[in-house]
């Protein structure tokens, strides 16, 4: 952090409030890293989110828990750790790039989809959520454990696809990154991952999570179901671009 231009700090600043105005907003972001990584080391970000994330579920879920939806949220936890297991291995033999243009194309392709959905309600897709459970679980837990914060992109998918109102919504999806993060950040803890520069962007990042939290707190008050919809709509095709120019 120290090496950071005047710059580069505002633009940290700038993406920080954005994506937690997102995430505050939706439940979920997904443009945290692979923007911020631009002018800071993985190794700095990856834990600094974690520890964001965790701050972001506990603020969502203080006022929101009692929306969480226990049933799809136990349901699609075990192939989390099945998806994490695999990410672990995968991290190591496959070409990350090519996989994460791969997940953007897809996720740029549900986004548009659902976007369409909304002005054509009758002909929205119907999927039986006995097959799509394991397979958003599965991939939640390979991309996090590969990309990091992209996990939320899968909940949201599949939380979208059960139709959730916008209330359990984000509250479910709060619930399942919060549950995840608690794993991922013992897991950092245990291999030194919270280094000095991690935990000074950790307290830079603070203040500006709180803003972007504000404001994403407003925006999520004034959406009607319709309108939310669109707008994760719209957040997933934002989530897919930084995966396709990695």
């Amino acid at each position: 952090m120290e090496a950071l231009s005047l710059p580069e700090l505002l633009f940290f600043c700038l993406i920080i409030i954005l994506s937690y105005a997102i995430r505050g907003s939706a439940g979920f972001g997904g443009v945290t890293v692979p923007l911020v990584a631009l002018i800071l080391s993985l190794k700095t970000i990856v834990p600094m989110v974690t520890v964001l994330g965790l701050i972001t579920s506990c603020i969502i879920l203080k006022t929101d828990y009692r929306y969480i939806v226990w049933r799809d949220l136990w349901k699609i936890m075990p192939w989390c750790v099945i998806g994490i297991a695999l990410g672990l291995y995968f991290f190591k033999t496959l070409d990350a790039r090519t996989l994460a243009q791969a997940l953007g194309a897809f996720v740029l392709a549900y986004g548009a989809y659902s976007l369409w959905a909304t002005t054509r309600p009758s002909l929205a897709l119907r999927l039986p959520m006995r097959a799509i459970t394991p397979v958003a679980g599965t991939l939640a837990g390979f991309v996090g454990t590969m990309f990091g914060a992209m996990a939320g992109v899968f909940f949201a998918l599949y939380l979208d696809l059960l139709g959730f109102a916008k209330n359990e919504f984000r509250a479910t999806v709060a619930a399942i990154l919060f549950g995840m993060g608690v794993f991922r950040g013992a897991g950092y803890v245990a291999v030194g991952a919270f280094d000095r520069d991690a935990l000074v962007a950790c307290a830079v990042a603070l203040p500006m999570m709180a803003i972007g939290i504000l404001i994403g707190n407003r925006i999520h008050a004034n959406l009607d179901q319709l309108m939310f919809k669109r707008f994760i709509a719209l957040v997933l095709i934002a989530s897919s671009v930084p995966l396709l120019l990695r």
